[in-house]
């Protein structure tokens, strides 16, 4: 499972940082359209932490529709392919337009953003 070797910070709510994991799980492709997850007493289990806890997760999951539920709480990442990449999209953009605003906070120009950009990913070694 995609969380298992998930750690928790004491900066961000444990809900909020479960729904971040599955969120760009989902997004990024490890967890697949129609792929279902486990229950919420599993997931906790799983975690070591409330099931409440997981069920706040997942509801915030369905309000983005990035997953729904069934009769006898089966959870399933949603099979609409389009919206997902839709999301992932607007994710894209967000991320970018975080990066960038704060890098011109900084007082670096576009082409100096993205130039420290690719040298960041050659030294991290980031995928190519």
């Amino acid at each position: 499972m995609i969380c298992e070797n998930l750690q928790f910070n004491g900066v961000n709510l444990i809900y909020q940082q479960l729904a971040h994991k599955l969120r760009y799980s989902i997004l990024g492709g490890d967890l697949h359209t129609g792929e279902f997850l486990p229950s919420a007493r599993e997931m906790a289990k799983l975690l070591h932490i409330n099931p409440n806890t997981v069920l706040k997760s997942y509801k915030m999951l369905k309000q983005e529709h990035l997953i729904s539920s069934s009769r006898g709480s089966k959870y399933v990442v949603t099979q609409d392919g389009d919206y997902l990449q839709k999301k992932k999209q607007e994710t894209v953009e967000m991320l970018c337009c975080s990066y960038l605003s704060k890098m011109f906070e900084l007082g670096f120009t576009q082409s100096e953003a993205i130039q420290y950009l690719q040298e960041y990913c050659k030294k991290l070694k980031c995928h190519d």
